[in-house]
């Protein structure tokens, strides 16, 4: 039980570390005043460049990748290593360190998958493609992967448990990235009355 806590405040305080943050003391300049005011990889590309794109990607996924992986080598239980999935995303998303205003999660959820299963990973890969390509939106294209992805996971995992975590996991990225979702539908659908209204 003591070891479980432990594990879940490290997941916790893992997620704290964010790749924005650290890209702004290297550039000892403030890129989240700016843009679309978030700390993630796309808007620091946006601001500062691909690499800066890079860089904030490398460091974000990397965290969700090193928590599921130590876990993992550890022979944890598989609920235990659900339950910091969901805690290293909260951390990224509101972050105590930073007075809770973090990121999406998407680059530290991906992180997880590669390391929780490599199967899970590439479909959640190949789901948000093709639905982008489909739409043209890859923030459609991702989101709209989810029950797939649950579905699947279930498949591997079959424990209601699990199920149950992972559901939380997806709604907390949802519901994070509300006002992004209603965006890329509004642009999406309004871009398709315009071709219709054209023909």
């Amino acid at each position: 039980m003591i070891s479980m806590v432990i594990y879940a405040i490290l997941a916790y305080l893992i997620g704290n570390i964010m790749g924005g943050k650290l890209l702004e003391k290297i550039y000892k300049e403030e890129f989240t005043n700016k843009g679309s005011g978030n700390v993630g990889a796309r808007n620091a590309g946006r601001i500062l460049g691909p690499r800066s794109f890079l860089f904030v990607l490398a460091v974000d996924f990397f965290k969700g990748f090193l928590v599921v992986i130590l876990l993992k080598i550890l022979a944890v239980d598989s609920k235990i290593i659900y339950i910091c999935i969901l805690l290293v995303l909260l951390g990224h998303i509101k972050p105590v360190v930073f007075k809770f205003k973090g990121g999406k999660g998407v680059a530290t959820f991906f992180g997880c998958l590669a390391a929780l299963s490599i199967n899970l990973f590439l479909i959640m890969i190949l789901c948000t493609l093709v639905i982008a390509i489909i739409v043209k939106s890859l923030t459609i294209g991702f989101y709209s992967s989810f029950p797939f992805v649950t579905y699947i996971n279930y498949v591997e995992n079959p424990s209601f448990l699990i199920l149950g975590i992972f559901i939380l996991t997806v709604v907390l990225l949802g519901v994070v990235a509300v006002e992004d979702i209603e965006n890329s539908f509004d642009k999406y659908f309004s871009v398709r009355k315009i071709k219709k209204s054209v023909r």
